[in-house]
């Protein structure tokens, strides 16, 4: 399992540029290392007892990782297939950030990710 760093805050930037992931789940170019391999995953939880989003943001190839966290926009429903297909592990979640990738790698690998988003009114 290889040691995951941060992207610095220019490839953030240039990562989000024009992304529209919400619309678009495939991989995506980064910024880093120019390989089509940035991944996202959303997880849902709660901050302050409200309804918030923490966003995991990886590049497969060279192991730089970001994430941020805010309110869940209104209406956003996550289908989040890691939680049908291992609700143990979903509900444990991982606290080493180089574990949790290697398991999105291979949720991501396997097919169950990356999800899938809808709206409600």
């Amino acid at each position: 399992m290889s040691r995951m760093t941060r992207f610095t805050s220019q490839e953030v930037e240039a990562i989000g540029q024009g992304r529209k992931f919400l619309q678009d789940q495939s991989e995506w170019l980064c910024s880093a290392c120019g390989e089509v391999s940035v991944r996202t995953y959303l997880r849902e939880t709660r901050r302050a007892n409200r309804p918030a989003l923490i966003n995991y943001t990886w590049c497969a190839a060279c192991r730089r990782m970001t994430e941020s966290s805010g309110p869940m926009p209104p209406g956003l429903i996550i289908s989040d297939q890691w939680r049908e297909v291992d609700p143990v592990a979903w509900a444990e979640f991982d606290t080493s950030l180089s574990k949790l990738f290697a398991r999105l790698d291979r949720l991501w690998q396997d097919g169950v990710l990356p999800q899938s988003f809808s709206w409600t009114r």
